[in-house]
């Protein structure tokens, strides 16, 4: 049926000349098209092995493939055309399929209204549909209608108060789109996705094509990168199609905007928005660490270029077990004055190893398996000396962690007699990085959950950093989101340079180490 007061067009133009990267995104969003083959889907039956339930599966009825795409990512560089290759794509299939059902989703229904519908009117225009002819925008309703009865939903993407979905519940559409998903929580795009079920004819399954730059949220751990920067497994019938700014046929847009990026000062954003580069780091100007620079401070291959297993390596530990259990290694070469952290060792809850023992277990197989021969300096929050009143007396997080390192590790341990206070080894730590003390910390770049503390771990107006807690949903439990790994850090950094330390502190001595002598690295027997 079509809608009121709208005619179809006569003078339909469907100009469409897509760059080679624009064409695989269009194919991938093809409906009932196998990406392997390109032959027919259909909905297969599969075997689920409980009783009484069926389940299917999209099919490739030529070939087999039933990794057909259904979560498309478009990511990548400013400019590359992934929002007109969208609406092209949304606006063809309402033109195609009579009555179908398509949303486009963005964190908020203004920001969508200000970016995504100007380029949804300037392809219609290009294709000579004329708005009030042959479609027409209900603003109020957030609703586009099209003269054969096909609709385009627009939708703000965000939690109710109650951080839920369910206004979504009894919504049905056939495609959709998420632009700048990055802003919008996971739980949503799932939610979204979930309700792509209209009219099955048309798509035998629904596709989502999610649209941003580069980010270092949860898309980037789900289709790009994993927690150490290796590409990620995908989930099937989830796709990535990677875009630079050439990916834009235009020669002109082309020539004028990349003269734009280029005049960008901050280096990381000049890679993630002209590159593409998924390896950067934002910039938190209200951060703790407001000394560290991602562009200065990350190298690539870090640990492979600079660890050595003749020299003793330094594990700091924080005890806190949610979202995980903390530990970083790191070597230092004091000659030239260079601090390597060369990776995170964390103790994750679903594998069982955010406590103590299991992890002290996993660092201790692992550099076992890997012939370390230098030591092992053991250090870390000076509360892990607190006996648990869970334990026997003389039982404490550091007895422990030595009893389960294997003897050929030779460990040791060196903390500092109390915790540094925390105001002060800010700045202390923040005047290393800035490398006014003549000192370079350099990282490996695949310490992910570090570079996030770096980055997102607030200062409080007194000097101190920002503890507040978030909540967990799966867990139901409060726990401080950032922080846990950065103060592994703070330890090590107030220990290892202990003499710089003490300078340091206005009035105050060298900071004790609670140890039978003061033997610390620099003087390390290897």
């Amino acid at each position: 049926m079509g809608y009121k007061g709208l005619e179809a067009p006569k003078n339909l133009v469907i100009n469409f000349r897509p760059s080679e990267k624009q064409f695989e995104l269009w194919q991938l969003l093809q409906p009932n098209r196998c990406n392997l083959c390109g032959g027919e889907i259909e909905q297969r039956e599969i075997t689920t092995g409980r009783e009484g339930f069926r389940d299917f599966k999209p099919t490739c009825v030529k070939c087999g493939n039933q990794n057909i795409p259904q979560v498309i990512l478009a990511g990548g560089a400013a400019g590359g055309g992934k929002t007109y290759v969208s609406c092209c794509w949304i606006i063809s299939s309402c033109i195609r399929f009579p009555e179908l059902r398509a949303v486009i989703a963005r964190k908020t229904l203004k920001s969508l209204k200000e970016s995504v519908l100007n380029t949804f009117k300037k392809v219609c225009s290009m294709w000579h549909l004329e708005e009030g002819v042959h479609y027409k925008i209900n603003n109020l309703e957030s609703v586009i209608y099209f003269w054969n009865g096909s609709t385009v939903t627009m939708i703000e993407l965000a939690p109710s108060p109650n951080g839920d979905y369910t206004r979504l519940g009894s919504s049905e559409w056939s495609i959709g789109a998420v632009e700048e998903c990055n802003e919008c929580d996971e739980k949503g795009v799932d939610v979204l996705s979930s309700r792509l079920r209209w009219k099955p004819e048309y798509f035998r399954h629904g596709v989502l094509l999610l649209t941003c730059n580069p980010n270092t949220t949860w898309v980037r751990d789900r289709f790009v990168q994993d927690n150490d920067g290796n590409p990620v497994k995908l989930r099937e019938g989830e796709y990535t199609c990677f875009f630079t700014v050439e990916s834009n046929p235009d020669e002109e847009f082309l020539k004028t905007y990349v003269s734009m990026l280029n005049k960008i000062k901050d280096p990381a954003v000049r890679e993630a928005l002209r590159y593409g580069n998924w390896n950067f780091t934002d910039v938190n100007n209200a951060a703790a660490y407001w000394n560290f620079d991602g562009n200065k401070h990350l190298v690539t291959g870090l640990r492979e270029k600079v660890y050595d297993p003749l020299k003793p390596l330094i594990i700091s530990w924080d005890f806190n077990v949610a979202p995980f259990m903390s530990t970083l290694a790191l070597q230092v070469d004091y000659e030239n004055k260079k601090l390597y952290v060369l990776e995170e060792i964390l103790g994750r809850p679903e594998d069982k190893e955010n406590n103590t023992p299991a992890l002290a277990l996993k660092i201790s197989k692992k550099y076992q398996s890997e012939r370390h021969m230098g030591g092992i300096i053991i250090t870390g929050d000076p509360a892990g000396l607190a006996r648990s009143t869970q334990t026997q007396d003389g039982v404490n997080n550091y007895t422990i962690i030595m009893d389960n390192l294997h003897p050929a590790l030779h460990a040791s341990k060196r903390l500092l007699s109390k915790q540094p206070p925390q105001k002060t080894r800010l700045e202390f730590i923040n005047s290393i990085l800035s490398g006014e003390t003549g000192w370079e910390v350099l990282i490996d770049i695949r310490c992910r959950r570090f570079t996030e503390d770096l980055l997102y771990q607030k200062k409080l107006v007194s000097g101190e950093k920002d503890k507040s807690k978030v909540t967990d949903p799966k867990l139901r439990i409060k726990y401080e989101k950032f922080g846990h790994l950065s103060d592994c850090l703070d330890y090590a950094i107030c220990l290892l340079l202990s003499k710089e330390w003490g300078k340091f502190q206005r009035g105050g001595s060298e900071a004790g180490i609670a140890t039978t002598n003061n033997t610390v690295y620099g003087t390390f027997e290897y």
